[in-house]
Parts: structure tokens; sequence; C-alpha cells
């Protein structure tokens, strides 16, 4: 994926900055005149809340014509394109990514504020090089931030959708996002940011060495595939994406277990399983490694042709190996005919049991989702 851009890096002056800070209260004056936006809200809560932040430019994206007297290009008309530059010398992106910035940094600074307390300490004094003085004293502690946290994060904030993700950033920790560097904008969920939070700064080092440019790929489909990716050299990666596409995240996200039932598949297998791979339970897996290839790839041909959409739920419940694979496996162990053959005799097995599978689906436990 193309990671989204950065407005051009631009020195904004003083005199910019208070035209800018003047434009946004007759912004925010406009809206509440036109019942767009609460009364209620400031210029302070604006720039302090995410929330309000969000709400705001959102007011402002439905509503530009609004603020038409206010958001002039430098040819004296209203401004409509973002990277256009206004009467103040910075574009709209720019002014956007100068509320995003001061937003962020004041709720992290707040949200990293350590509690000041009031330490008593002992301490010993000599004078004269005979006189001691022991007293207590006391001295305040704490009551700071975590700048290299907050610089790290700002550094990238520019867009109205990280907004939203700033309570998720903040879990964070300044090793990860030294690491992620740019590619944070890669992640643009909170459920993304949080598979993150698993892993260590060395593991996602690893990954990235492993996946090179893909490497914003993982971060915007499945950060929880940094697990099995971790388990694979970069021969066997650029493999599996090239063999399951975007599905291969899902695969990767599978845990240490089914992994170790992988590890006596050859490439060629692999190709046969295709996206199976990213559901089957392990226990089905081995089950099917007791095929040549040729009867597992007849076999599963004849499961999703009879078992239709139903196939991934059925495939996924390790009961399904015991219960029914096992019979569909010995069916096909000793029978020597061509493939054609063997394909024609594996789909009718399995369409003739759907009854049976689907009576046998209905009464199974609920799984919980796949690792």
């Amino acid at each position: 994926m193309a990671l989204p851009q950065l407005p051009p890096p631009v020195e904004i002056s003083s005199e910019s900055k208070r035209a800018i800070i003047e434009g946004l209260k007759k912004v925010i004056e406009a809206f509440q005149a036109n019942a767009v936006l609460d009364k209620g809200v400031t210029y302070q809560d604006v720039i302090h809340d995410p929330d309000v932040l969000y709400g705001f430019i959102q007011t402002f994206r439905k509503n530009p014509r609004l603020a038409d007297k206010v958001v002039v290009g430098k040819d004296g008309k209203p401004a409509t394109a973002e990277d256009a530059p206004l009467v103040c010398g910075v574009s709209l992106a720019q002014v956007q990514q100068l509320l995003v910035k001061t937003c962020a940094r004041y709720f992290l600074e707040q949200g990293t504020k350590q509690e000041e307390e009031i330490v008593t300490e002992t301490r010993t004094t000599t004078r004269f090089l005979i006189f001691k003085k022991t007293e207590q004293v006391e001295r305040k502690t704490g009551g700071g931030h975590d700048e290299r946290k907050v610089r790290e994060v700002t550094r990238y904030m520019a867009f109205d959708w990280q907004l939203p993700l700033l309570g998720a950033y903040a879990e964070l920790n300044s090793a990860i996002l030294m690491e992620l560097d740019h590619d944070i904008v890669a992640l643009q969920t909170a459920e993304a940011v949080r598979e993150l939070v698993q892993f260590d700064q060395a593991t996602i080092k690893k990954v990235k060495l492993t996946a090179g440019a893909d490497f914003v790929n993982i971060l915007a489909n499945r950060p929880a595939a940094l697990a099995g990716i971790n388990v694979y050299n970069k021969d066997m990666y650029l493999f599996f994406r090239n063999v399951l596409g975007d599905k291969a995240f899902d695969f990767f996200c599978r845990d240490k277990q089914f992994f170790m039932v992988c590890a006596a598949l050859d490439k060629p297998l692999v190709r046969v399983y295709g996206d199976v791979l990213c559901y089957i339970a392990g226990e089905n897996l081995e089950e099917l490694q007791r095929l040549n290839i040729d009867k597992a790839d007849v076999l599963i041909a004849g499961m999703k042709f009879a078992f239709g959409d139903k196939v991934q739920k059925i495939l996924a419940h390790p009961n399904f190996a015991k219960d029914v694979l096992r019979k569909l496996v010995e069916s096909l162990l000793h029978i020597t005919q061509e493939k054609d053959q063997l394909a024609i005799s594996a789909q009718l097995t399995c369409k003739a049991i759907v009854p049976q599978v689907m009576d046998w689906l209905a009464k199974q436990p609920p799984l919980e989702r796949l690792g």
C-alpha cells in the first residue's frame, strides 16, 4: 500500500500562527452562528480535545462554504484544494497538521504525566571539617511527562483520522515508535495498534528485515501476523505471500503449534492447500498429510465443492478430524486411480455425506477466533 503522504514541512512564522489562530476562532463562530457546531465548544476545546477537533474537521468538510470569508487562498478566492496556499502562507493540509499535532501533544503530555510527589530525605552536612548537621528536607519529584514518546508520536501526526487513535498510540513504547518511524501512519485502526503492542522492538525489527517494503502492508492488514512471520526466513515469507496473497496475513496469525504441523509441508503441498492453511485446524491438517499430494489435492477440492461456504467452519473444527475426515482419508489411501478419476470419486463421496456433515456441524460448540 502507499502510505499517506505528510504535507511538506514548512516553517510557520509567528505572524502566520496568529493568523491561523484568529482564523480558527472565526470559523468556530461561523459554524456556531449557523447551528452546525455546538455553542458550548471553545477554541481551547478544539485544540485540546481529540474528539472535539475530529468533529470540527468533519464539520468543516461538510460545510466548507460557511468558512469562505475566512479560508481564503492567495488568489483572493475561497480555498478549495487542500494543498493550495492560503493568504496566511500555508495550505489547508498544513493548517490541519498544525492543529492535529497541537492537539496530540497536549493529549499525550496529559496522558503520560507523572504524579507529583513530595519526598522527604535526610541530609547530613559538614561545616568547618568538624561540625555535622543532619536535617530532614523535602523536594518535589515527578510532574513531568514522557517527552520522548510525545515527540515520536507527534512527528507523524497530520491527519484527522489519527485523532481517534491517540489513546492506542499512547500504548506504544518509545522503542517501538522509533522502530516504526514514518510507518506508523500504516496503523489506521485502534485494533491494529493494539495488535502491534504485544510485540517487542527486536521482533518488529526482524520482521521489517524479512518483509522489506511489504512491512507497511503487514501493519495495514494484520499486525498480529508478525508472530508467524517471525518464525520464517525471507524466502519462505515471500513464498507464502506469493501463494496466498493478502490472505497470507491470516495464515501468519496462526499459533505456534499450528506452524509446527506446517513444518512438514514442502512448497508443492503448500500450493495445493492454498488458503485452507489460513483456517484449517492442525488436527485436520495432520489427517490430510497422510495422503500423497494428488489425493490431498482432490480431497480438498471435493470438500470445497460439496461443503461450499461452510467448508471453512468445518475444517476449522478440530473434532472433524476424528469424527469425519479420518474416514474420508482412509477411503482414499489405498485407491489406485488416475487423478481425474480420483477427483470424481472424491467429489461424489463428499457430496454424499453433506447431510451428515451439516448435522454434525450444527451440534459442534462455537469456536473462538482462530489464532
